[in-house]
Formats: structure tokens, C-alpha cells, sequence
């Protein structure tokens, strides 16, 4: 009996081998192309069906696969693949995860040189990075050469915010947005109409308005954020910060680490009397438990991306819909705070379909199709889109965003940028909230968490030297 499970063990592995080598063969197949090395140069491509019919000829039969992360831009673009697929003959594969996930296995597949994915969907806090540590490819010679980028494309279009932003580092550009984001508070309208209540001007009527609407009536909290641990908590302080200092986490002229300024543990009390007007387990919220707390009608205020506030419009899932306006972040002792976050589409330097993979990023990207993406829930990143009058009307949240992302434009005019320029930026933003995040449950206070969080980064650096 043993020697019969050992023969049915064998071949049960040998099947399995052979499975695999076929799936090789026929995955290293799609991989190859049928290549006609005039047809871009040739084609006429001033239209996107001349420029699709030039994709089919030089890629049908390709087939990419795409790692994405779970987001509302990612599921316009899957309602998009179909068409896209008709008009180039590439054919897309798809592969969705929660964001942390989706970084593991970036930096995974990129760090062993795996070749197993096409398409990154790339988060503006990690693409310095991955620039730094040849994950990703400079989009430069596509974006020059005219027949892969077609003057319908307008790279110009998309906001600066976003392509110098999120997109490029040291002034090349690596990726090209489909998602950008802001950070704004969204407020419920009856409340303030019914208390008499103004839109604040400066973070301390802010913090005014928390204090009075926390308890004012029964399971309403005044103020609503992410605060769990690390970049949860560290992503919502900073968005604050360059509202009490130009430099909250390093100097940017000196490039020292300056957490423990007297300036940053004035944004962390600050930050800390804010969420206090919270619900009690706010030291355990991600932005989805922050959101539906606030869908629920049980905060006042809200205060997280502007991509997640579309969800808001929605009445069959948020009990407040029609009652919600947005205001930008007020200004504090440093002025206002500009933040740009978002996410944007590159191609891994260990692709081997990165022809096709372009094609599907300018496609999903360009101005030809934003108003699609927007229509079908995508999150804008162009100036057309934000300016359609039609799309206006269907989505007047657009304007609230656009008002918000020109807005950042404050961080400009001091000199600083939101995204400074780190291999370890998310590193040290988590390391700062959960510090944050310690003294939000008791455990230590604004001044500790800001000297501990210097001291751990300074160990970090000093590792690295």
C-alpha cells in the first residue's frame, strides 16, 4: 500500500512538472510578440484608432499582466481592459492586492529579478525608491518618441502637482499619475447650518469646531481620522505638520532630520488635541474604519484623501449624502499645508513586454480617455477632467478637489516639497506614527514620541552608513 502511494505520489509531482513546463513554454510564448519594426515609425497615430491599429501590428497576441493595488482607479481601469484589448491585441492580466501587500511583492519581484510582472501601479511615497533602486524605467524616450505618445496624449494636461509630484524623481519622469490625491476635511452641512457653524480659517477654529460638535449629540464625534500605528498614523500628522513648519521630518536645506524640533511636537499636540474629539479606539482606525464612521453619520468632521470622498456621494451607503461640503486643511503658525499623495502607473526594469506595457499605461493615462476613466469612478488627474463642465455637473466633488490640489500649490511658493526625496520615506513616516500613535493611547507625550521617533530614525541612518 505504502509503495502504491509512493508510485501515485510520483506521479502526481511528474504531472505537476510537466504542467509547469508547458505553462512556462506557453507563458514565455505570449511573452514573444509578433513584431513589425516599421509599423509605429510608418503608422499614422494622430488618432487613437491609428495608433491602436499601429499597437496591434507590432504587439496582437502579447499578453501583460498588471500588479494593482485595491482602489477605485483600479477598478475603472479594469472596465477599460476589454476595449483596450479590441483596439491593440494586447490581452491584460490583472492582479489585485490591498496596498501593503502589493509593495511586498513589488519590491519582491524587482529585488530577485523575477520578470513576472509588466505593469506597477506605484504609490507616490515609494517611487524614489524604486526609481533609486532600478525597479522602474524612466518614461522619458517614450514620452519623446511621437508614435508611442501621440500628441492626443497632452502630458501637459495632467496637473504639475502630479507629474513633478508623484511622478518623477530628480526631474525624470518614471511613471505617468492615473490617481492623484489631495488631503481636505469634509464637514456635514445640516450640522454646521443647525449650530451655527462657519468653515474655519486657521487650525485653531479647527480645533474649536472638534471640541464643540464632540458628544453634542448622542454618538457624535467631532472629528474623524486614520490613527492607527505607523504610516496610518504618520501619513495624517504629516499632512498637518507643514502647517506649523516647513521642515517637520528633515531640514531641506541641510537634508538633517529634525523631528524633534520644537515646531513638530507643536504639530503633535496639536495632532493630539485634534483626535481626542474622536471616537476612543481612533488609535486603531484605518482611513475605510474612518470613512464608514463618518458614512454613518457619527463625526462631524472628517479628515483623510480626497480620492476616498467620492464614496460619500453614494446614498445607499453613506446616510449623510446631500448634507457633506469640503473645505481645505485651515492655516496654522506656518501657513497652509499642501499635500499631494496619489498613485501612477510604471513599467518594472525586469519586464520583458515593456512595449505593450507602455501601451497599456498611456492608454489608461491619456487625455483621450479621462473622461471615461472619470465616468466609470477613476480618480482625475487632469486639468480637462477637472474643467469639464459636463462632468462638473455629474461630479461636483471634482471641483472641491481641483480647489484643493491648487491649494498644495502653498508648499511651492515656501520652497518644500510633501514628497521629499527618500529611499526610506515610508520608513520614517512609520516610525513617526508609531510613536504618534503610543501617545495618542497614553503611553508617552507629543515631546517623547517626537525625540523617539529622531532617535530611531538616526539609528536607521546610522545602520545604513
Amino acid at each position: 500500500m505504502k509503495k502504491m502511494k509512493k508510485l501515485l505520489s510520483g506521479l502526481v509531482c511528474l504531472a505537476m512538472v510537466c504542467s509547469m513546463s508547458a505553462c512556462g513554454t506557453k507563458k514565455q510564448e505570449e511573452k514573444e510578440p509578433k513584431k513589425d519594426a516599421a509599423a509605429m515609425e510608418d503608422a499614422d497615430t494622430s488618432t487613437l484608432e491609428g495608433w491602436g491599429e499601429a499597437i496591434k501590428a507590432s504587439q496582437e497576441g502579447t499578453t501583460i499582466t498588471a500588479l494593482l493595488a485595491s482602489h477605485d482607479s483600479t477598478t475603472a481601469m479594469t472596465e477599460m481592459i476589454d476595449e483596450f484589448t479590441e483596439l491593440t491585441g494586447i490581452n491584460v492580466n490583472t492582479k489585485v492586492l490591498a496596498s501593503a501587500e502589493m509593495k511586498t511583492m513589488q519590491r519582491s519581484n524587482s529585488s530577485t529579478k523575477a520578470g513576472t510582472f509588466d505593469v506597477y501601479m506605484v504609490d507616490a511615497f515609494t517611487i524614489y525608491d524604486y526609481a533609486k533602486s532600478g525597479y522602474i524605467d524612466s518614461l522619458e524616450d517614450y514620452l519623446n518618441d511621437s508614435s508611442q505618445t501621440p500628441q492626443w496624449y497632452d502630458h501637459d494636461d495632467i496637473l504639475p502637482a502630479y507629474s513633478e509630484g508623484i511622478a518623477s524623481v530628480d526631474g525624470v519622469t518614471y511613471t505617468l499619475p492615473i490617481a492623484g490625491e489631495g488631503r481636505f476635511i469634509a464637514y456635514r452641512t445640516d450640522l454646521f447650518e443647525k449650530y451655527e457653524k462657519e468653515i474655519p480659517e486657521n487650525l485653531d477654529e479647527l480645533l474649536e469646531l472638534a471640541q464643540f460638535f464632540n458628544q453634542k449629540e448622542d454618538g457624535l464625534y467631532g472629528f474623524v481620522c486614520r490613527g492607527g500605528a505607523g504610516t496610518l498614523c504618520g501619513s495624517a500628522h504629516m499632512s498637518l505638520a507643514y502647517c506649523f513648519t516647513d521642515d517637520p521630518i528633515i531640514d531641506h536645506k541641510t537634508g538633517e532630520f529634525c523631528v524633534d524640533s520644537p515646531e513638530t511636537i507643536q504639530s503633535i499636540e496639536y495632532f493630539l488635541d485634534l483626535v481626542k474629539n474622536g471616537p476612543k479606539d481612533i488609535a486603531s482606525y484605518n482611513h475605510e474604519d474612518a470613512a464608514a464612521l463618518f458614512m454613518q453619520g457619527q463625526a462631524a468632521m472628517w479628515f483623510d484623501a480626497t480620492s476616498m470622498a467620492y464614496m460619500f456621494d453614494d446614498p445607499a451607503s453613506c446616510s449623510v449624502a446631500g448634507k457633506i461640503d469640503y473645505f481645505t486643511v485651515p492655516e496654522g503658525p506656518a501657513g497652509g499645508s499642501g499635500a499631494i499623495a496619489g498613485w501612477s502607473l510604471g513599467i518594472p526594469s525586469d519586464s520583458e513586454n515593456k512595449d505593450a506595457a507602455y501601451a497599456f499605461i498611456m492608454y489608461m493615462t491619456s487625455k483621450e480617455k479621462a473622461k471615461e476613466y472619470n465616468e466609470k469612478g477613476g480618480i482625475p488627474c487632469r486639468i480637462s477632467t477637472f474643467e469639464d463642465k459636463d462632468l462638473l455637473a455629474e461630479k461636483p466633488l471634482n471641483a472641491k478637489v481641483y480647489e484643493t490640489i491648487q491649494d498644495a500649490g502653498k508648499l511651492v511658493d515656501r520652497g518644500v516639497s510633501y514628497n521629499y526625496g527618500s529611499a526610506h520615506v515610508l520608513d520614517f513616516m512609520s516610525i513617526i506614527g508609531n510613536q504618534i500613535n503610543r501617545a495618542m493611547i497614553g503611553e508617552i507625550n507629543a515631546e517623547e514620541a517626537a525625540k523617539a521617533a529622531q532617535s530611531e530614525i538616526e539609528a536607521v541612518l546610522a545602520e545604513e552608513k
